[in-house]
């Protein structure tokens, strides 16, 4: 800790719309870890020891969040640190026991996670830019490692590059290396490398994206006129009114190749991802089970529609696929070894009809139109396209506010990213890689992750996280139900 006070200096970093974007959500995951039998096993010094020269590679993470005038910044101030949570507790639970129980979130009494879905207000009533929980499992037979972090500091690229380092720092103190000098490694939260490189050429934002982007409301302007720690108390309560179930299935990989070649064959794209495919079943899945929904439901979504300018035109249902700018940004790609770790992401909305949707559990033309939808709506964005993103998101202050109060007054929506790509098991904090990772029990509404699988494992898990009643529908869903399996 001394060593890290010493060298922290004061600083503010300015963020950018691309933080704000996806800022009303948090990065939760939890890390489980089986002792191999040492004695020293991931020891509470040891971790903690880590964790603090990693961060100062990460000095972001001890600021403040700041909002002025609805633009934000991380200020850290050397004499008044908003220092990250770091809690640490003994379970009575041995990890056979977990483990028997397929890592499952009833495994054990108490819950892991320390946060919700929202970033909200900590111990000292700031949001913590980083929280830790370290759970012992009886008899030192492993540990349970959650680390939550909100997106307006990083995204999921962000959060993987942060808890490897933290790995490979506990690795590098445990071991005979610690003799030796580890450099500190150099990573870059200057929001400003974003903006330079942008394109000076872009493309002007075509009509479901202006809508998403550029379209005002007056619930958007009360919510980017809120703190963020009001209005993750806001978000929060929203969280407890319209709570979500969650469950994680398994997709393998033989399903995924059946279902692209399907695509393919279909001549209506020449080539689609595994991503688009996983897309395509979400959408589905998502879809007829909001559809399902009672008729005190849809009169409630119709006067929502009627108070608002609807995204969406009526009977039509919006997959929001959530895309990496980095990867499309050549000048961002080309800063190695330096690493950008700050928000690059954003949401591409792809609209089919619910009626396709739903026929797309039966027909195999239905299913491949809908994933190609998918692959044509990734195809165009480029970096032209992007830089309109980023002149959207960073013209009007506001413009994550009402892009999330349009999200909100949507219903017909499902948020679907992929964190399989971000190396999460390969987070050997030197006493082997992790045996499970897993999100929270229960995430926003209407929202997909695509993760990854443990070792000896193929195909992918997703995680939804859907309304009760939707819920209910997807795991009678036949389409569903034939092309994954269920895990908890």
């Amino acid at each position: 800790m001394d060593l890290f006070l010493k060298n922290i200096k004061s600083q503010t970093y300015a963020l950018n719309g691309w933080d704000f974007i996806s800022a009303f959500a948090n990065i939760p995951f939890t890390f489980y870890f089986k002792n191999p039998g040492q004695s020293d096993f991931m020891s509470s010094s040891l971790l903690r020891a880590s964790f603090l020269r990693t961060l100062q590679e990460f000095p972001i993470l001890a600021g403040h969040l700041v909002v002025r005038d609805t633009r934000g910044y991380i200020v850290v101030n050397k004499n008044n640190l908003n220092m990250p949570e770091y809690a640490e507790s003994q379970s009575c639970i041995d990890y056979k026991f977990v483990e028997a129980g397929k890592f499952s979130w009833d495994a054990l009494p108490h819950p892991v996670s320390t946060v919700t879905a929202v970033p909200s207000k900590g111990a000292n009533r700031n949001i913590k830019l980083v929280n830790v929980n370290v759970v012992r499992l009886r008899n030192n037979s492993g540990v349970a490692l959650f680390v939550n972090m909100p997106h307006y500091v990083v995204d999921g690229y962000g959060y993987a590059v942060f808890v490897r380092r933290w790995a490979e720092v506990c690795t590098w103190m445990h071991g005979d290396t610690y003799k030796n000098e580890l450099p500190l490694r150099e990573f870059v939260f200057d929001r400003a490398v974003v903006r330079d490189a942008m394109p000076t050429d872009m493309l002007p934002l075509d009509d479901a994206c202006s809508r998403m982007y550029e379209k005002t409301s007056t619930m958007g302007h009360l919510l980017a006129w809120m703190s963020p720690e009001t209005r993750g108390d806001v978000l929060v309560t929203g969280t407890k009114l319209m709570p979500a179930n969650g469950h994680i299935f398994h997709v393998s990989r033989n399903t995924i190749n059946k279902l692209r070649s399907r695509v393919e064959q279909s001549g209506l794209a020449r080539r689609v991802s595994d991503n688009d495919v996983l897309a395509a079943m979400i959408s589905q899945c998502v879809a007829q089970g909001v559809h399902a929904k009672s008729r005190t439901r849809r009169m409630f979504s119709s006067l929502v529609r009627s108070l608002t300018r609807p995204l969406l035109e009526r009977n039509n249902f919006l997959s929001l696929i959530i895309v990496d700018a980095r990867p499309r940004l050549e000048k961002l790609m080309q800063m190695a070894p330096a690493q950008y770790v700050g928000g690059c992401i954003t949401g591409v909305p792809v609209i089919n009809s619910t009626h396709s949707l739903i026929a797309a559990a039966s027909s195999d033309k239905q299913f491949s139109s809908i994933a190609s939808s998918v692959r044509s709506v990734v195809d165009t964005v480029s970096d032209k396209y992007m830089s309109g993103i980023d002149n959207a998101l960073n013209r009007n202050p506001a413009c994550f506010a009402h892009s999330l109060a349009l999200s909100i007054t949507t219903p017909e929506k499902v948020i679907i990213t992929n964190q399989s790509r971000f190396g999460l098991y390969e987070c050997d904090f030197g006493f082997g890689a992790p045996k499970w990772i897993a999100p929270m029990a229960t995430f926003l509404t209407n929202f997909a992750s695509v993760l990854p699988v443990g070792p000896n494992h193929d195909g992918y898990h997703v995680y939804l996280s859907v309304e009760k009643y939707v819920m209910n529908d997807i795991l009678s869903n036949g389409f569903w139900s034939t092309h994954t399996s269920l895990v908890y």
